[in-house]
């Protein structure tokens, strides 16, 4: 709900009403003053629509947002990557829990050296919208890393994607920060050294249970993201069964083994994760009526048999037996 006073806050300034900002997105006024309410992503995208359309999508506008959004608003995360031993586990925990952040991006880190490249995909969001977050994220990213470590943040260089440099630039002038345009991803390459020196307010035990609760506050959102949700809209992306652990993690800009030890960390592994992303997909195909060949198919697969081997192993049992049990469970829900 933080984010959301934050938006109506600076929608007002600028000269509109809360109605104005809560428009279409069936929010009252009065529960931006209610402690402990939450609102759903689509609510939060629809206050930035309507102040990207009713302010012209002015440039600097999501700057103003991300300056806005201090550590301290963002309740337990914001006490557990303040109260983590190291620099190297206060940012270990913020891209663990980036989900409880202000972004909509996708976003993950690899070390290299002396440097942390952290990626950012906001390639499937809004494109009316991408702007604005922009600007939140990385204004929001270089003003709270100085609240959180105490120092300027130590960027070596930035690569933009998607056209968005021109809009991004003026802010990485303020911070002398050199730039350049990206065809992929956005890319920020920070300096490293120092960073194993213990946090100002460290104290691992209380770490450790504000943990607990941002695991406990994602389960609750169903928000669970980090190396997985990225592992995981690759699968889709592809969507053939076949895509192997190296290309995932080269897509990824990390090694095989790096993204298997982090998938280790958040309590999954590349196996489970096509279980869970081929299987559901494959019980929703079959699900509809279509025969194991056309699933077969429309998954990519050479022909039914490869298809029902990989099914055995998501789900122990053959498609057949799952499409036929679907048939009988539909039956049992129909009117007689």
């Amino acid at each position: 709900m933080t984010h959301a006073v934050i938006l109506v806050e600076l929608g007002e300034d600028h000269g509109l009403t809360q109605n104005q900002c809560l428009r279409g997105t069936e929010l009252d006024p009065r529960v931006l003053k209610t402690p402990g309410a939450e609102i759903t992503a689509a609510q939060e995208l629809g206050i930035v629509r309507n102040l990207v359309t009713l302010l012209d999508d002015k440039p600097g506008l999501g700057l103003e947002a991300g300056t806005r959004t201090h550590i301290t608003t963002l309740g337990v995360f914001a006490l557990a990557v303040l109260s983590s031993p190291t620099m190297r586990q206060a940012i270990d925990v913020a891209m663990r829990y980036f989900s409880l952040m202000t972004s909509f991006s996708r976003a993950w880190h690899v070390y290299r050296g002396e440097e942390i490249w952290l990626y950012g995909d906001d390639r499937e969001l809004p494109e009316d919208l991408r702007g604005f977050l922009a600007e939140r994220d990385v204004s929001a990213l270089l003003t709270n890393w100085f609240l959180v470590f105490g120092v300027p943040p130590p960027v070596v260089r930035v690569e933009v994607a998607g056209g968005l440099l021109p809009r991004l630039a003026p802010i990485f002038e303020q911070f002398e920060i050199p730039s350049s345009d990206s065809a992929e991803l956005q890319t920020a390459i920070f300096d490293a050294t120092g960073i194993d020196e213990p946090m100002p307010q460290a104290s691992p035990l209380t770490a450790q249970l504000f943990e607990e609760q941002c695991d406990d506050l994602l389960q609750r959102r169903g928000l669970r993201q980090g190396v997985a949700g990225s592992v995981r809209s690759m699968l889709m992306h592809q969507m053939n069964g076949r895509l192997s652990q190296e290309d995932v993690a080269a897509g990824l800009h990390m090694s095989l083994r790096t993204m298997r030890r982090r998938l280790s960390e958040e309590g999954t592994s590349y196996r489970q994760l096509c279980a869970e992303t081929f299987g559901t997909l494959a019980e929703e195909l079959l699900s509809t009526g279509l025969t194991v060949e056309d699933v077969a198919f429309r998954m990519g697969y050479s022909g039914a048999p490869s298809f029902s081997n990989a099914f055995k192993q998501w789900r122990g049992v053959s498609p057949g037996r799952f499409a036929r049990s679907a048939v009988d469970r539909y039956r049992q829900t129909v009117p007689h």
